[in-house]
């Protein structure tokens, strides 16, 4: 019994979740906000690209796309309280070879604003280092 109920929990929060992100419009306010730090990483080879004598440019469309594609994830993570305001939490994916480090801002209601605070590439070889009880989402 105790089990079912445990069960018929956890399936009524998966469903609310995806009411949630399939019935509200998710609006993120991202500020790319660019220091000097992240200038320089926006330029930065990662060793495999080195190699190739390629360099991994990283633009501003490319970050913004970058972040679409985890919209999900970012609304998961609030909702399950796992986001915070103003605890930076990362994304990573292998297949973009592009790691960022974002500070979660909470405006008001369910609008937060997402600052990218910098941008890595991320490669076998060159891994972007994270807290060790930071939040990290990966693709």
């Amino acid at each position: 019994m105790i089990l079912r109920d445990i069960i018929k929990k956890n399936l009524l929060l998966e469903k609310r979740i995806a009411q949630l992100t399939a019935n509200v419009e998710i609006v993120l306010g991202l500020d790319l906000i660019k220091t000097k730090h992240t200038l320089d990483q926006m330029k930065m080879s990662s060793r495999e690209d080195v190699i190739h004598t390629r360099n991994y440019d990283i633009s501003n469309r490319e970050m913004v796309e970058f972040v679409n594609n985890f919209t999900k994830e970012i609304a998961e993570g609030i909702i399950n309280d796992e986001i915070h305001d103003d605890v930076p939490f990362v994304l990573k994916s292998r297949d973009w070879k592009l790691a960022m480090a974002i500070g979660p801002h909470h405006v008001e209601g369910t609008y937060w604003k997402l600052v990218i605070i910098t941008v890595f590439p991320e490669s076998e070889y060159n891994s972007f280092r994270v807290g060790e009880d930071q939040l990290v989402l990966e693709l």
